[in-house]
């Protein structure tokens, strides 16, 4: 009977520290997956070069303090793809979710043959 209790006891508190450890912040995207989102529709809203179908880049931007992404890198092979990021995005207003400001946000990006953005 004392170790069923014991048992008993001892899930009880397991499952209290579960509830605790949970994100109770989950309707919220986290602001990275914001970023990248909103990143991915800037790009993907008009593909045309078809130099740049099949490469791949790094970015690597950050947010200023009017919420506007400001490009620092863009690691690439292909300079084509580089413009069409800097033209793309630079200096574009980001508009839904919870950013950090002077947080620097890391980006693979890859244009597939067709000239979808993945």
């Amino acid at each position: 009977m004392k170790k069923s209790v014991f048992i008993l006891m001892a899930a009880m508190l397991l499952n209290v520290v579960q509830v605790f450890a949970t994100d109770p912040q989950k309707g919220e995207a986290k602001p990275a997956k914001a970023v990248t989102t909103q990143v991915f529709q800037m790009l993907s809203d008009n593909i045309n070069p078809d130099e740049i179908r099949g490469a791949t880049a790094e970015i690597r931007i950050a947010l200023d303090n009017g919420d506007y992404l400001r490009v620092l890198s863009v690691k690439t092979e292909n300079e084509a793809l580089e413009t069409y990021i800097r033209n793309s995005i630079d200096f574009q207003k980001v508009t839904k979710g919870t950013f950090e400001q002077g947080v620097i946000y890391r980006i693979p990006l890859e244009v597939s043959k067709k000239g979808s953005i993945l």
